[in-house]
């Protein structure tokens, strides 16, 4: 299993998280904010099997909201190794 942060603006992250969890994704959401310009963000995570995560992550680009700037950093994705996952 793979566990997926990924951190977004939050202007950004409510389709991509949506489009997530109808695709049958469970997704766990923070709200934070910091940053140079104290923006808001959305920290969200997932725990996927291995063969998911390339459709987690078409699935985030894909529903990102279009930008004027093609070249700006919409945010970043982490895939991270799993050891277990126990569900209480």
């Amino acid at each position: 299993m793979k566990f997926i942060l990924v951190v977004l603006e939050d202007s950004d992250s409510q389709d991509v998280i949506q489009a997530l969890v109808e695709a049958g994704y469970s997704v766990t959401r923070l709200t934070s904010g910091g940053g140079l310009l104290r923006r808001g963000r959305q920290i969200f995570f997932s725990g996927v099997e291995d063969d998911h995560v390339d459709r987690v992550i078409a699935l985030i680009r894909e529903h990102l909201p279009p930008r004027e700037e093609q070249s700006a950093r919409r945010g970043m994705i982490f895939v991270l190794p799993m050891e277990d996952f126990v569900r209480v």
